[in-house]
């Protein structure tokens, strides 16, 4: 798959924890917060090429 194809991906996984802090019961919103930032900069990562998946 594409670099920028995969970085998207993980961008949009890391949104959507981001963006649904508070309307799911399974974490609390910092933990939720939290995860999506780091999915986010995973995201980032790969799309420089520091990371290669």
């Amino acid at each position: 798959m594409n670099q920028n194809i995969t970085s998207l991906l993980i961008g949009l996984v890391g949104a959507a924890f981001t963006l649904g802090a508070y309307s799911q019961p399974w974490m609390t919103p910092t933990q939720s917060i939290t995860m999506g930032l780091v999915t986010l900069m995973f995201g980032l990562l790969v799309r420089e090429g520091f990371i290669s998946l």
